[in-house]
């Protein structure tokens, strides 16, 4: 679907040529900012963020190497959301803009492994969307609105399996999404929604580098 080896570096580029006025990147983003350390902080799957003048991405409080998939998506979104809220109203990522051309790598790559997962381990599912700073939304039989980016929740629903069907999943877009983050970059963060979901029950699940490989 992705392959945008230079997506990193663009994003950083596009971010420098932003970060001289925070204000406007705060009232777009939903990010804050501190003025005397000048950083951002953004929140992302339920985690803060800080983000400097030069585009380094670090988690608070932990001194790893933020994944590059990670990094990418919240440059990429401090870049370019439009500063509208939730709309509460839910899309497909077939809805999407040109969301048919990339649906079944969608399914693929972020539906079909949650129904595995977590199909038949429904309480695991909520206790891993809680995880993410999920609360409880009323779809299928266990769903989650999660805060993916301030301004841009995802819905995760499971339906388990029984003799007649297979378990299944479906991650859902707030229609405010499309003014926030390109098609590509929504079908990225489903992707990273669905891994992390499945790391909490499956620790040593590796992360796959959708837009490219580190530099």
């Amino acid at each position: 679907m992705v392959n945008q080896l230079n997506a990193l570096s663009e994003a950083v580029r596009n971010f420098a040529s932003l970060a001289s006025e925070p204000e406007a990147v705060v009232l777009r983003t939903g990010a804050s900012f501190d003025g005397q350390r000048k950083i951002f902080l953004l929140s992302y799957f339920g985690q803060i963020y800080e983000i400097d003048l030069a585009g380094n991405v670090q988690r608070q409080g932990s001194p790893g190497v933020v994944p590059y998939n990670d990094r990418t998506l919240i440059l990429q979104y401090l870049c370019s959301a439009s500063g509208l809220p939730p709309r509460g109203h839910w899309l497909s990522f077939l809805e999407l803009p040109d969301g048919a051309h990339h649906n079944a790598p969608f399914h693929t790559d972020a539906l079909n492994p949650l129904a595995e997962a977590f199909g038949t381990r429904l309480e695991d599912f909520r206790r891993a969307t809680r995880h993410l700073g999920g609360e409880p939304l009323n779809m299928g039989d266990a769903g989650a609105k999660i805060p993916a980016l301030p301004k841009l929740p995802l819905a995760v629903t499971i339906w388990a399996g029984d003799e007649e069907f297979p378990p299944r999943a479906n991650i859902l877009f707030d229609a405010v999404a499309p003014t926030h983050l390109t098609t590509a970059a929504l079908w990225v963060l489903g992707v990273e929604l669905a891994h992390k979901l499945i790391a909490f029950i499956q620790p040593a699940r590796q992360a796959v580098d959708w837009l490219g490989k580190n530099p």
